[in-house]
């Protein structure tokens, strides 16, 4: 299917089958809409979470409901991410469904147009010229028009709130929550737009990244900080009053010396010792480059470190057992806070993470 390039596409050429995917030609309605094309896009997408991703053909397409191939479905990878290429002649949707998938979708149309729901609002008229980027909430919603093309590049969260702690020099706070739609045209997003040309590129080589695991993680490294720069999310300007001056060594210090005692008791003379510096220099520190005090900053970090637990099943008996591990000894004040940083409660994160780990989802 080759055809001229088009100035506008953002990451593929309008019509073209990219080279280096694993392709699924469908030419069975319940091939698509049971999910039943998944295992050919193996070693891609294995992650069983992405089986709550369903696909529907739209009603009211006419009577040329089953052409000979209706839907060309591929999948293939850089590294810890996922990119999958969707091509459809016939208008579909694609629906989130159960309990979400925790990872983020960066998608760019080649041809035909989407409209997109989520949340609380709904987008229309995402073309060419226009980016989306989304979480996988359930109830997450794309409907595409006929002759439809598109490139959707799935991050796992914790990859990107990894990036983006470093960015900010400490602890994410508060999950990602991108601006879900930008125009490709911005200045930020052109980097974005020649990055994603570049990585389908390399897939299509014979040697993608001349075989080097080095260059495909700096690659992903590349591709994962200029999105978190290129399109506005909640921690858009905390990162750029972050980046606005130079964190003095006694902060990295002292928080490196944080996250190597969490799960000890942490007294602030300690931690001013271990930056090098007074405790009052160090309270001035914390005031003044991040907006918060140590002991602010040491709690915090105890409530990220018992999040990411929970993600990772890394718990071992009751959620209050897991609270004293990381030093928080009265389980009321600890649920409170957990849930005012995180918006739900330590238990709610445990019986949505244990579904997204549920084995044969």
């Amino acid at each position: 299917m080759q055809a001229g390039t088009d100035p506008n596409n953002p990451a593929l050429a309008c019509g073209e089958e990219p080279e280096g995917f694993r392709l699924a030609r469908i030419r069975d309605l319940q091939d698509l809409e049971g999910g039943v094309y998944w295992p050919r896009l193996q070693p891609h997408f294995l992650n069983p979470h992405f089986k709550l991703l369903r696909y529907k053909i739209q009603e009211g397409t006419g009577s040329d409901r089953t052409p000979r191939v209706f839907s060309v479905r591929g999948a293939s990878g850089v590294g810890e991410l996922d990119v999958a290429y969707i091509a459809d002649r016939l208008a579909a949707s694609l629906t989130v469904t159960e309990s979400g998938i925790p990872d983020y979708c960066l998608t760019a149309v080649s041809r035909g147009a989407l409209e997109f729901g989520g949340g609380a609002r709904t987008v229309l008229g995402i073309d060419r010229s226009v980016g989306l980027v989304y979480r996988g909430e359930p109830g997450t919603t794309l409907s595409a028009t006929g002759s439809h093309e598109r490139l959707s590049l799935w991050i796992p969260a914790k990859s990107l709130n990894q990036r983006l702690a470093a960015l900010l020099g400490g602890p994410v706070p508060k999950d990602l929550a991108f601006e879900p739609v930008f125009d490709w045209g911005a200045m930020p997003a052109q980097s974005l737009r020649r990055l994603m040309k570049l990585m389908v590129e390399e897939l299509g080589a014979p040697t993608p990244f001349s075989g080097s695991e080095l260059a495909s993680r700096s690659f992903t490294d590349l591709m994962l900080y200029t999105l978190l720069r290129a399109v506005p999310h909640n921690h858009s300007d905390h990162l750029a009053r972050t980046g606005s001056s130079a964190i003095p060594g006694t902060i990295r210090r002292a928080e490196a010396y944080i996250h190597a005692h969490l799960e000890e008791p942490i007294a602030l003379h300690e931690v001013a010792e271990a930056a090098g510096c007074s405790v009052r220099s160090l309270q001035l520190g914390f005031r003044r480059f991040r907006e918060t005090t140590p002991l602010a900053s040491i709690r915090l970090a105890r409530l990220v470190a018992v999040r990411d637990a929970l993600r990772s099943g890394d718990i071992a008996g009751t959620v209050t057992d897991l609270a004293l591990r990381f030093g928080f000894t009265n389980p009321g004040r600890f649920a409170h806070d957990y849930k005012a940083v995180f918006g739900e409660t330590p238990r709610e994160a445990l019986r949505r993470d244990s579904g997204h780990r549920r084995p044969g989802r």
